[in-house]
């Protein structure tokens, strides 16, 4: 079975007031276009002795060719029921997640569904009143599946540079060509010249930004590595690279 990587972004807030937390999961679900699997339920539980507010979004998650996040209102997408709700103390509330898009999908989509607590001052217990407290934001993984997935991904060019400060480096592309993201954990990107010198890189520290990296459906990714040892480093800054990458996603 194919490894998740979850991950979720807290947003710490510092207010006068006592400490309260929720919990909102789980934090990835994929979706189908239409039919039963087209809605999805997320639970919100309140730690604390306090009424907590949550306001629940989606996002439209892209990528830039350097892996930075961009995203943009999803609500026409999605049915979100409620998207505001105040959970009492000790409390659960359920959370129903309908895809309303469009109902043929060929490459998967991706988005993100955010669980954002603001301040509620009602009901709050008036002791604690120095304590600096959290205000939590969950920023989930949800992905709308197409019916036939294919996956591919390729290293398609891998260049010599120089730094600003005239270090050796070595920019890698990485294309997507399949349909579903890839995660790329315990990436392992061979690397040859005309030579015939080969070397194989792994880890953070020889592959940073692509060890771990999530790429996205039909999306590039383009990063820059060290030099690697056991390759000569071209003056002229030509040469000719071919790679491949392996992962156990």
């Amino acid at each position: 079975m194919a490894k998740r990587v979850f991950t979720v972004f807290v947003l710490a807030v510092l207010v006068m007031t006592s400490a309260f937390a929720f919990q909102f999961s789980p934090l990835e679900q994929t979706f189908s276009p239409t039919g039963a699997d087209s809605t999805k339920s997320y639970t919100i539980v309140n730690d604390s002795d306090d009424s907590i507010a949550v306001l629940i979004s989606a996002l439209v998650r892209d990528q830039s060719e350097a892996g930075e996040e961009i995203n943009a209102d999803a609500s026409r997408y999605f049915s979100i029921v409620p998207n505001k709700v105040i959970v009492q103390p000790r409390g659960t509330q359920i959370v129903r997640v309908q895809y309303r898009g469009p109902s043929t999908v060929t490459s998967e989509l991706s988005f993100r569904l955010r669980a954002e607590q603001v301040q509620y001052s009602q009901g709050r217990q008036e002791t604690n009143q120095n304590m600096f407290n959290f205000l939590y934001i969950y920023t989930t993984s949800l992905y709308v599946s197409p019916s036939k997935t294919v996956a591919r991904l390729d290293v398609t060019k891998i260049s010599p540079v120089l730094s600003a400060e005239g270090e050796q480096q070595m920019q890698v592309t990485l294309v997507n060509s399949g349909n579903v993201h890839q995660i790329l954990i315990g990436a392992e990107v061979t690397v040859a010249d005309a030579q015939g010198n080969r070397v194989v890189l792994s880890g953070s520290d020889a592959l940073p930004g692509i060890d771990g990296a999530n790429l996205l459906a039909k999306k590039k990714l383009v990063r820059t590595i060290p030099w690697p040892e056991g390759l000569e480093f071209p003056a002229d800054l030509s040469g000719q690279y071919q790679g491949t990458i392996s992962y156990s996603n």
